[in-house]
């Protein structure tokens, strides 16, 4: 019977090459297992770190002339600013940051403060309390294929997050951003509604863009579709601290 001598030179090298490869290979595209500084700078939690956006709110009244013309309609502009506040541990030992929240109507006007939110970033997720209802608003690792239920902890029906792009570069007015998330929370559309719910996460800026609708509509005998009632709100970023 004969014994192969086991060289662990050669092995040590061979071991060291396979790491080499697996670093200079790892791309952005990839899924990464477990929570990264890749994930953590889409919802960045730090003391200080502040967002500003444009904020477009229509609401379409139910009160419409007999024509179904949606001429009922109201229209709100303002600004709001989100502001990490300061540190704490929540209920379930985790670390949560405060967010303060504020609202002026045009840019030369004070902010005034509005309320306060929470957020965290956990292993396999990104969780924000916003009004005292938790959503799960990101999931990890970022996989396209698959889904979430951004409800899991509030009364809230089951809604199936998923993510419609990833590491996708993005442009709002004069902000480029290399690398955002693209969070589908609900798109339906039928032809008595359509709900459009969409938040978009830019890295070391956190959320940049996100649209809330909810519509009643109607079809009309030529085809067209009418809204009937309901709002549609926007919030895009206008400035962030870098």
């Amino acid at each position: 019977m004969k014994f192969f001598k086991i060289n662990f030179k050669i092995v040590f090298c061979l071991v060291l090459i396979g790491h080499g490869i697996l670093l200079f290979s790892c791309k952005d595209d990839e899924i990464i297992p477990g929570i990264s500084d890749q994930y953590l700078a889409y919802l960045p939690l730090m003391q200080g770190h502040w967002v500003e956006y444009n904020a477009d709110s229509i609401v379409h009244l139910d009160i419409d002339d007999v024509y179904y013309l949606d001429t009922a309609i109201r229209t709100y502009s303002f600004q709001i600013r989100e502001e990490i506040d300061s540190s704490f541990y929540d209920a379930e030992g985790d670390l949560a940051w405060r967010i303060s929240r504020y609202r002026r109507s045009t840019g030369s006007d004070p902010w005034v403060f509005m309320n306060l939110w929470t957020a965290k970033v956990k292993q396999s997720s990104a969780q924000r309390v916003e009004d005292n209802i938790r959503f799960i608003k990101l999931s990890f690792p970022l996989d396209s294929r698959e889904d979430w239920d951004g409800n899991a902890f509030n009364n809230y029906p089951v809604e199936e997050y998923y993510y419609e792009d990833i590491h996708e570069s993005k442009t709002y007015g004069s902000l480029f951003f290399d690398s955002t998330l693209v969070v589908v929370q609900n798109e339906f559309i039928s032809s008595i509604n359509r709900i459009d719910k969409k938040e978009i996460y830019a890295k070391n800026a956190g959320m940049v863009y996100k649209v809330l609708d909810s519509l009643n509509t109607v079809n009309l005998p030529n085809g067209s579709t009418v809204i009937l009632n309901g709002t549609e709100y926007k919030l895009e970023i206008s400035n962030y601290k870098r």
